[in-house]
């Protein structure tokens, strides 16, 4: 059997994937069996961007989840292996997966490696975290419940996003709790599919987007009253009412903000509380993350700790933390240098990119996650060049320096509002079916001409 040398990408999302595009082209140049291997718990790709949307609009949701097997290069195809798996532990060069892979040549579940990269991003919040109980759990009978497919597959993601589409449909009043761009994402596109229904949208701060301009929460704010939503700002839900479950005379249910406010609806979505997934990094050195969980990293991207210099990481960071707990920082993410390299001596040939990485203020968003996860795969690349012939003058690393804050926001169906290079602009869309897919399959390698079709595979 060939025996390869793996450059391991954990996690296939945004970062993750655009970071094994890159590694697998650069692999195919290289002396010896270099051979790049993403896993991911998932079966296809979440684009997660467009969950919102296809929680509330129905017909597309097939088209939320892309095939991986479009980055494949197609001259050396066994470059690039793609595994369908979850990370139960880290080591310096080696991750244990919760399966074995024999007929790819990898007999236990022990994956050894030269080089990683942690990208994998962050817990999502319930509305839209598949992973978790889907939105009409407690009203499908227990025969139903059995029958419900395996999880982290395209079936049992479209059939999660077809039973929040009922749910929503049927609630009589919505509150959303959370004003960051899925909150206003959610409200406002429930709001405009469904004109009766009473949408309250509460948040903790006087400002939505609070990273983003007072002219952009002043533009959302006009499109809110548009569509009659309820907007109540500058008010904390007291999560002990929702435990509480109190309901009305209507049949509503009711909670209260922090200053005992009573608000009621027939479905409360909670779109906060978003964690970096990297307690795999915790245990394997918990000085690697900071106070918010995340890892750190140099501005190369390495983990910022003297022991992880070959990977990479974005914030879905448990394996890191089974790895070193101290390569997290305070929110949980990674910590990481400017190369994306784990802030840590001791793993210059580890990488963290994406929610994961604590990455010098840089907003958690798939376009950073991208940039990051090509930035990491291109000084791999370096790295190994600089290994395979010492005498060649070295190439420095690429440092890292995050863009200024950017998003698009959509505000119901027909409207969105964009900020770029600190500028802001309210604009008519087109895009109320698809949300864009189609361009999300050709950025990851399915070609210009898509069916519908096509897409559903």
């Amino acid at each position: 059997m060939l025996q390869y040398r793996n450059i391991v990408v954990l996690g296939a999302a945004y970062g993750g994937q655009s970071a094994a595009k890159v590694l697998a082209e650069g692999v195919t140049k290289l002396p010896g069996n270099w051979r790049v291997v993403a896993i991911d718990r998932n079966s296809h790709l979440n684009h997660v961007y467009a969950f919102p949307r296809f929680a509330v609009v129905g017909g597309r949701e097939h088209q939320a989840f892309i095939r991986y097997d479009g980055m494949v290069p197609a001259e050396k195809p066994n470059r690039l292996l793609n595994l369908t798996a979850q990370a139960q532990s880290l080591s310096p060069h080696a991750v244990t997966l919760d399966r074995a892979f024999p007929e790819h040549g990898i007999p236990t579940p022990k994956l050894d490696f030269e080089y990683a990269i942690y990208a994998l991003g962050s817990t999502l919040p319930a509305p839209v975290n598949l992973w978790g109980p889907r939105l009409d759990a407690k009203m499908r009978a227990d025969a139903e419940a059995v029958e419900v497919l395996q999880v982290g597959s395209k079936a049992s993601g479209i059939a999660w996003l077809k039973a929040a589409q009922r749910v929503i449909r049927d609630a009589r009043s919505v509150l959303v709790v959370g004003g960051g761009a899925l909150g206003v994402q959610f409200a406002t596109d429930i709001a405009d599919v469904h004109p009766e229904k009473r949408v309250t949208l509460l948040h903790s701060r006087p400002q939505l987007l609070p990273r983003f301009s007072q002219e952009m929460h002043n533009e959302i704010l006009r499109q809110m009253n548009r569509l009659n939503i309820n907007v109540v700002l500058g008010e904390r839900l007291d999560v002990r009412s929702v435990a509480e479950k109190q309901s009305s005379e209507s049949g509503e249910r009711v909670v209260r903000t922090v200053s005992g406010r009573e608000l009621a609806a027939d479905l409360v979505l909670m779109c906060t509380g978003q964690k970096p997934n990297t307690e795999t990094l915790r245990a394997l050195e918990p000085a690697l993350l900071n106070d918010e969980g995340r890892v750190r990293v140099t501005r190369t991207l390495q983990l910022d700790s003297p022991a992880f210099a070959h990977m990479f990481a974005k914030p879905n960071t448990g394996v890191l933390n089974s790895l070193d707990p101290t390569l997290l920082a305070e929110d949980g993410r990674a910590r990481v240098k400017r190369t994306l390299q784990l802030d840590s001596a001791d793993y210059p040939h580890i990488f963290a990119v994406g929610d994961s990485a604590d990455a010098f203020g840089a907003i958690s968003s798939g376009r950073n996650a991208d940039f990051q996860g090509c930035l990491a795969a291109r000084n791999i690349l370096r790295m190994i060049a600089q290994k395979e012939d010492p005498t060649s003058a070295p190439e420095p690393l690429e440092a890292y320096t995050p863009s200024p804050p950017g998003i698009k926001v959509s505000l119901g169906l027909h409207r969105a509002v964009i900020q770029s290079q600190g500028k802001v602009t309210a604009v008519d869309v087109d895009d109320k079916d698809d949300r864009r897919c189609a361009g999300m399959w050709r950025l990851f390698g399915h070609g210009r001409d898509l069916s519908d079709e096509y897409m559903r595979a």
